[in-house]
């Protein structure tokens, strides 16, 4: 069950087509990309991390303000958005995480697969993400993964670039 690089059009997993047409759109803005095609589906960090290295991987997380508006929230996968700091930065009452339908809705790409170039024109990403050439993010379905360069998917959406991530609490020490 391991992953295979792909520059194929050999979408047989991809049952809506979302992979072909985000692999149709980065090539159509001229975007280096690399697909990571998997036998099995790729849906949370945990599953993606047995297969790429964790910290190269950002997950793009649709949200939805207290307007009823969209937001897309590009953060490093080890790291989780931190709401607060949303809300302030946003100027809004509150957010929350968009349901399997609004994230299709808003998006264009189901829940598990969606990259950070999409539907969406309210873009935030974490300056953490800066700090690396390439990240790897979610590639149109659930089981493909995407390598794209930070500096491409800045120029692209012409994002906010903040702090918005909170850090996982390290585990608790277990005494022995």
């Amino acid at each position: 069950m391991s992953p295979s690089p792909s520059n194929s059009a050999d979408d047989s997993v991809d049952q809506g087509g979302y992979g072909e047409r985000l692999r149709a759109t980065l090539s159509g803005m001229h975007l280096w990309h690399r697909f990571i095609v998997f036998d099995e589906p790729v849906k949370t960090v945990e599953q993606a991390a047995r297969k790429v290295q964790a910290e190269k991987v950002a997950k793009s997380i649709v949200m939805i303000d207290s307007n009823g508006e969209p937001l897309l929230a590009v953060v490093p996968a080890l790291s989780f958005v931190n709401h607060k700091k949303l809300k302030l930065l946003l100027n809004v009452r509150d957010v929350r995480l968009a349901n399997a339908q609004e994230v299709l809705q808003h998006s264009g790409y189901p829940a598990g697969g969606v990259p950070p170039i999409n539907n969406i024109k309210r873009v935030l990403v974490d300056q953490q993400l800066l700090r690396d050439e390439t990240v790897i993010v979610g590639g149109g379905d659930v089981n493909k993964l995407l390598e794209i360069r930070v500096r491409d998917i800045v120029t692209a959406l012409n994002p906010t670039v903040a702090d918005i991530t909170k850090n996982p609490s390290p585990e608790p020490r277990r005494e022995k």
